[in-house]
């Protein structure tokens, strides 16, 4: 998705690669951009919200701007990482928007869905909701940099420890959970709901604070 980089101001930039950027707080200009963006990559929100399309149009439009980090590669969004934190994610649904593309009664259901979704979460942690690197942007470091961002989000927001869940097949995401200390502490199978969920298992991994790894 293009993104004028002009738009983003130097405050704004987190880090910087060769040709790329880490940007958060997401500022107001590419808001819309990066909200659409993040919620056609949330696999949770298929079953409930739709294709992708549909994600873009009916959740893809209110955006907590601190809780999110996008990467860009050159004038291209290709990447993001994004947490929820005391039960609120990086977007929030709007029960009008559901309701005016899937009906009153079917509308008012799937809201509810999602909101109860996206609200998971413990209130000592963040848990990572979303985390994507496009193809064309990998081999530069920028997921292992979206992570440590988290990181630092876990530290200066107070927090113990952040949390997340890989699919078991998942083989290359869960190389760079572990590249950067998260440590998987759980596996769970889902059964029949999982091979509706094109998910038959989960691995649960935390990340904790050097500091208080060394400690626990």
């Amino acid at each position: 998705m293009p993104v004028d980089t002009r738009l983003v101001p130097e405050q704004c930039i987190v880090r910087r690669g060769a040709d790329w950027m880490l940007v958060s707080p997401v500022p107001d200009a590419i808001a819309a951009d990066v909200a659409a963006y993040s919620v056609a990559q949330r696999a949770t929100l298929k079953h409930v919200v739709g294709p992708e399309d549909v994600r873009r149009a009916v959740v893809g439009n209110r955006l907590r701007q601190d809780r999110l980090c996008v990467a860009i590669v050159g004038d291209e969004i290709a990447g993001c990482i994004s947490y929820r934190m005391d039960g609120e994610g990086s977007v929030w649904p709007d029960p009008s928007r559901f309701r005016a593309h899937f009906g009153p009664l079917a509308g008012t259901v799937r809201w509810l869905l999602a909101e109860a979704t996206l609200r998971r979460g413990h209130p000592d942690e963040l848990y990572l909701e979303g985390f994507k690197v496009e193809p064309i942007a990998r081999g530069r470091g920028i997921g292992t940099a979206l992570l440590h961002w988290l990181g630092d989000e876990v530290v200066r927001r107070g927090k113990k420890r952040w949390r997340t869940e890989a699919s078991t097949t998942a083989a290359a995401a869960m190389r760079v959970y572990q590249g950067v200390g998260a440590r998987p502490t759980k596996t769970v199978r889902l059964g029949p709901i999982g091979r509706i969920a094109d998910r038959p298992a989960f691995v649960v991994l935390v990340w904790v604070p050097p500091a208080q790894g060394a400690t626990g």
